[in-house]
């Protein structure tokens, strides 16, 4: 389990990246991050637009 840490955070990491990427809204993908931890109707629309 701990060898395998660096690379579970990596898929995570990509797959975050890949949700802000996909969403549509204006702004930069670090802005829609910070927004994504400031706002959970914005967290749930980006978990709902990648169906998770």
């Amino acid at each position: 389990k701990i060898k395998n840490a660096a690379q579970n955070f990596s898929v995570v990491t990509k797959m975050a990246l890949s949700m802000l990427k996909n969403n549509k809204t204006k702004g930069s993908i670090n802005l829609k991050r910070l927004k994504a931890g400031w706002d959970e109707n914005f967290l749930e629309t980006l978990l709902q637009e990648n169906n998770f």
